[in-house]
This record gives structure tokens, sequence and C-alpha cells, in this order.
């Protein structure tokens, strides 16, 4: 990293500073999905006369089972068309014009900050899956040296994910993590390197944090992993075409046929052109650009790295069991490398126009769909699995090294 580059906190707030754009914001994250109530706001809605509000909760607003936890005590639920019942006409909110911010749910109040404890300490990173918190991540070279109050009363702090346990996964001490978590930061920052390898770096790591007894690969023998851009192209359209069918995201979709068109050719072509232009989107569009902001990509992952509390992720729930730490990282490294994918296909379909506001449009509705469709996930460990990418030599081939 330059050296005049603001030292990074050990537990990141930069989460704190973010503010909703509100109407201004070109993929609402009122919809989409169903939001989970906690019993004290699943009690608050049912106060609310009928209108302007309360007719729409009798409606849209339903216990779940009982016996369910607290924080699940109910579920707010989309409305035929897709939206949140109470996302009104002018793209605001109306609970929160209603009734203000201290009435939404702790997943609308929080959301797109994604609070964790690690240490004791309430850290707060950002969902890319909205527009303005991806511009606020990507964009700023320093973007995780941002100090601001995650207490500040501006949103719910009770909605808090826990760091995974030594109890829960083996081989886990908590005490190990700031320190694995800050070699694996340093390693992911490290420019001498290309991107590609820097995660190979990473995925030999926490291959040997899982099994100690399994060396850490030099770089001689990280690059000479094997590569095959055939089946790469192939598993990210297979996924892609699939993350299109069963999802309803339009912004999602525009990314896919650019990536599609930016491949493409208008002509009959044979086997392996594809190949080429995109050997060639990667040399002449695509390379030229991350040199020009390197920053971009490498904030994705450090981002991503702080969210899903790599390299352990979260805990104390079954529904956040993530496995040993190499499964952590084959799910961070396999989701950037798909993306990655995504981005040399666009920067082949805009060629010399290819900017940041594309990779951001890119990065969004893809981790949108990521977190919106959590089969997406499921689908994506089934495919590498399938195809025998779930490895580290496999990692090596989605990531084109």
């Amino acid at each position: 990293m330059p050296s005049d580059a603001p030292q990074a906190p050990a537990h990141p707030t930069y989460a704190a500073a973010f503010r909703c754009v509100g109407p201004a914001c070109e993929d609402p994250c009122c919809s989409d999905w169903n939001i989970p109530l906690d019993r004290g706001t699943y009690e608050l809605y049912q106060r609310f006369p009928p209108e302007p509000l309360g007719t729409r909760v009798s409606e849209y607003v339903f216990r779940n089972e009982p016996g369910s936890p607290q924080e699940l005590f109910a579920q707010l639920y989309r409305t035929p068309e897709g939206s949140c019942p109470f996302y009104g006409a002018d793209r605001l909110c109306g609970i929160h014009k209603e009734y203000g911010p201290r009435a939404l749910s702790a997943t609308c109040s929080i959301f797109p900050r994604s609070l964790s404890r690690v240490d004791g300490v309430v850290e707060g990173s950002l969902s890319l899956s909205c527009p303005e918190a991806a511009r606020q991540v990507l964009l700023d070279p320093h973007f995780e040296s941002a100090q601001a109050d995650l207490f500040s009363g501006d949103f719910r702090t009770d909605n808090v994910f826990p760091l995974a346990s030594d109890n829960e996964q083996p081989g886990k001490p908590a005490e190990a993590f700031l320190g694995y978590r800050s070699r694996i930061l340093g390693l992911l920052k490290d420019r001498s390197a290309p991107l590609s390898l820097r995660l190979l770096r990473v995925g030999a790591l926490c291959s040997h944090l899982t099994d100690p007894s399994s060396p850490i690969l030099d770089d001689a023998a990280l690059s000479a992993l094997p590569a095959n851009l055939g089946l790469r192209l192939n598993v990210v359209f297979s996924l892609s075409d699939a993350l299109v069918r069963d999802t309803i995201s339009a912004r999602f979709r525009d990314v896919f046929w650019g990536y599609i068109e930016g491949l493409g050719s208008e002509i009959p072509v044979a086997p392996g052109d594809d190949l080429a232009r995109f050997r060639h989107a990667e040399q002449a569009y695509y390379g030229p650009f991350l040199e020009q902001y390197p920053h971009i990509l490498e904030n994705y992952l450090v981002n991503a790295a702080y969210q899903q509390l790599l390299p352990y992720g979260p805990g104390g729930s079954v529904g956040l069991s993530t496995g040993t730490i190499f499964n952590q990282y084959i799910q961070l490294c396999a989701q950037f490398a798909w993306l990655n994918t995504l981005l040399v296909g666009l920067s082949a379909r805009h060629r010399e126009d290819f900017a940041g506001q594309h990779v951001i449009e890119a990065v969004q509705s893809f981790t949108r769909a990521f977190e919106h469709y959590p089969a997406t996930l499921v689908e994506m460990i089934e495919t590498l699995n399938e195809t025998n990418l779930y490895s580290l030599e496999g990692m090596a081939i989605m990531l084109g090294t």
C-alpha cells in the first residue's frame, strides 16, 4: 500500500459513516426479500391505526411458528409485485416517514451496515448490495480508515453477528482471530503481486490453518497451478444463466447480457474465439483500468473480509455455519472469481469507455443476488464440487492465473 495511506483501525467502524440517498437510489433495497421482525417491532406495528399503515400490517405482517427466537418473532412479506408493502410511490419508506427511524425493524434500520462482534468489540462493514455503499467502498482508496460512531443512535445495534468459535468449529481459537485477519488483509493489500496471486496466497494460508500438516505453498508453486479458461468461462456462464433465471434482478440481468455481448459476435465464429476475445479484453481494457484504479477490487475484497469475518466466519447459528477456515476462503474467492470474470466481459463490451460505474453496477447487482437469494451460494458450491473446482487448484482456474 502507498506509504501515505491512513492506518486502518483494528476494528472497522466505517459503516457508521454511511448515509442513505433515499429517492435518488437507483436500486432501492425495499424489494426482493421478506424482512424478519423481532417481537418488539411486531407489537409496535400491531398498534398502527388502520390508516395510513395499519391495514398494510394486517395484510403483510405475520407471526412465525410458536417457539421461534424473539428476533425472528414475525415476518414482513413482499407484495405480489415484489416490493415492501410500506414502500411508497415517492420512493420512501412509509414507516420511516410516518413514525421515524426508531420504528424500523433491525434489518431495515441497520442495512446496508453489517455489524459483528470481535474480541468484545462491535465492528461495522457494509453490504455492497446497496449502490451507495458500493460507491463508498469501491471508489475511496482509504475507505476503511473512516472512523465513525457505531452507537450514535442513528441506527439499531441489536442485530450483531458473533464470531464463529472453537466450540462450533475446531481450529478457530478466538484469541488468534485478529492476528489471522491482519495477516490476510496484509496479503490482500500487497500490490507487488496481482490480485489472483494474492488470493492464492490467502488460500494457501487458509489451507494450512485448516490442516497444519498442509504446507504453505510459495509463489512459484502457486503460479504453477493449472489454468483452464474454457472451463472457467463455462462455469461462470452456467452460474450466471441460472441466477438470471432464478431471480428477478433486472440489474444483474443487464450485467450478464453485457458480458455476453462483450464476448459474443454477430457472425458465426470458430471454436475458441470467445476465449481469444476474453484474453484480448483482459489485456486491452480490463488490465489498464485496474492499473489506473488498483484500489477498486482490492477494496471489494477487504470489505468482504470484514463483512464475512474471514477466516472464521460468523457463528452462533446453524444457518450461519460456514465450516472450516478453508471453506470460508473458498466462498469468498469463488464469488470474487465469478464477479471478476463478468467484469472482464463487461470491459469487452464497453472497451475504452469501461469505467468505475460499470464495476459498481456489477458488484452491487451481483452482491444483491447473493444476499437476497441464499440459494445462489448453495448452487455455486454445488457447481464447484461437480466440476472438481472446490480446491486451491480449482480457485487458480477460476481466478485465471
